[in-house]
């Protein structure tokens, strides 16, 4: 329950602020593309006016893709974090709503998406509810993050790196005003990580806050801490709810239980890297 609300808090941060740094996807025009193009396909499958469920919205952008596609269409987002209000009449976003208890009659969609947020959840229990809130026969597409792919690659070293901030020895050096092991830490760091802006920027200050009084030095760090803790929590869900391929079959195992999975491929970009899961099925009439 506690990391339930962790991960909840350091969402609903994030979607205050979503030009803060920690994103899913960080900003590659390929990956976005392929999104588009992906969302844009399985939106022309579906019936017209069909009822769609968006779970794990966030800001709605699946949503979004979906209906620029589609405008006939009605979407509901939930997301167990607070996320924005859409500013498009057809999708309507719901926050504080898990997708292991959803408030919805049976039969109510005709669809449901998700980009990078079904995967999150505990999926025995979502499958179960998503059996009740679809209509027979209603289609699914997720997209779920491929433990191999290049962003959970470039999301991994953005958590190793902050892993390495927290470290005990980074801390004591800094808390000590010891810049000589400071600095040879942040070089090092540096190193690893050249590209990365956070890194550049503590390479920059801290350094020079270490100079400062004892009880500064102390609020600096805390601060710093907190600052880091909700983009840590959310990259240390995603490393854990990413699926290696050798796990797959048994993670699809709750899905197949309420119907026929029709797609199991590989979303890639124009080189050949994975990008995500693209799971897509039909729902199977009742029994």
């Amino acid at each position: 329950f506690h990391d339930r609300t962790r991960i909840r808090e350091a969402w609903s941060a994030f979607w205050r602020d979503p030009a803060s740094g920690m994103q899913c996807v960080r900003g590659a025009p390929d990956i976005t593309q392929a999104m588009h193009g992906h969302w844009s396909q399985f939106a022309a499958s579906l019936p017209p006016g069909a009822r769609v469920l968006d779970l794990g919205c966030g800001a709605g952008a699946a949503s979004g893709a979906v209906v620029a596609a589609r405008p006939d269409l009605h979407i509901t987002g939930i997301d167990f974090a607070t996320v924005p209000p859409s500013r498009n009449a057809r999708i309507t976003l719901l926050s504080d709503t898990p997708m292991e208890q959803l408030g919805f009659e049976d039969a109510s969609f005709d669809a449901v998406i998700s980009q990078f947020g079904y995967e999150y959840g505990r999926t025995h229990k979502t499958a179960r509810q998503l059996a009740r809130v679809l209509a027979p026969e209603a289609k699914f597409s997720f997209i779920v993050h491929h433990a191999g792919s290049t962003v959970v690659a470039t999301n991994r070293a953005r958590l190793s790196m902050i892993r390495t901030v927290y470290e005990p020895d980074m801390r004591a050096a800094f808390l000590g005003g010891n810049s000589f092991a400071l600095k040879a830490k942040l070089g090092a760091l540096l190193r690893a990580h050249p590209n990365d802006t956070l890194v550049q920027e503590l390479s920059r200050l801290l350094p020079i806050r270490a100079q400062q009084p004892s009880r500064e030095r102390g609020a600096a760090w805390n601060a710093l801490e907190d600052a880091l803790a909700p983009e840590r929590t959310i990259l240390e869900a995603l490393d854990s709810c990413c699926v290696d391929p050798a796990e797959l079959d048994g993670w699809l195992g709750p899905l197949r239980q309420f119907c026929v999975l029709t797609t199991t491929s590989v979303l890639r970009k124009p080189n050949g890297d994975p990008i995500a899961w693209r799971i897509e099925g039909v729902r199977l009439p009742p029994a």
